[in-house]
């Protein structure tokens, strides 16, 4: 993840970076294919669907520069299991932006963070909680990019891991998890550095 971006000015030596959002307000997102990596297994929801609302105008602060209000998993199954997703413990989440990608200019870096997330079986044979490495209740973040030529924000990292785990031992505490995952984003946003 990029260093968050500095300008200079006459006034300012640093400045932190500001951002340009249109249109922004309410949006709507859906990824067909959404992962969450474990040491043992990979958990799989074949749909996902989230809404927010983002800034709007110029001069914005990247922190903050957003919120995820719901966020819904379905069709989610490891090892053979059907399990539910429960993300309204930590709801919103916020997200962030930290810099242009150095290799692609139409891409911005950024994070979503606040997550604490729950999972459980219909017969409660796998359960755990999802969230940052200090505990069931220390928010985790997630790292990715936002792309303006597609209106994509794509997942590809983060500090989530597993706590509370009780799951046949394919999930276990401390077990680092890996969420990835494309999310088409509508109306289509543009997120540009000032």
């Amino acid at each position: 993840m990029a260093a968050v971006g500095f300008t200079v000015s006459s006034a300012s030596a640093t400045a932190q970076a500001t951002w340009t959002v249109s249109p922004g307000g309410p949006f709507t997102a859906h990824s067909g294919d959404t992962q969450l990596g474990v040491p043992n297994a990979v958990l799989v929801c074949t749909d996902s669907d989230a809404s927010g609302t983002l800034k709007s105008g110029s001069g914005l602060d990247g922190v903050g520069i957003g919120t995820i209000d719901n966020l819904t998993f379905t069709n989610c199954s490891v090892a053979g299991l059907l399990f539910d997703v429960d993300t309204s413990v930590s709801l919103p989440w916020d997200l962030n932006v930290t810099g242009v990608d150095p290799n692609n200019p139409d891409r911005v870096l950024g994070s979503i963070t606040g997550i604490v997330a729950k999972i459980a079986d219909q017969d409660g044979l796998c359960t755990a909680t999802f969230a940052g490495p200090g505990g069931a209740t220390d928010e985790g973040e997630v790292t990715g990019y936002f792309d303006n030529a597609t209106s994509e924000l794509v997942i590809q990292d983060g500090n989530l891991t597993a706590h509370d785990a009780n799951c046949l031992g394919i999930i276990n505490d401390g077990d680092p998890a890996a969420f990835t995952g494309t999310y088409d984003v509508s109306p289509a946003q543009t997120i540009t550095l000032d």
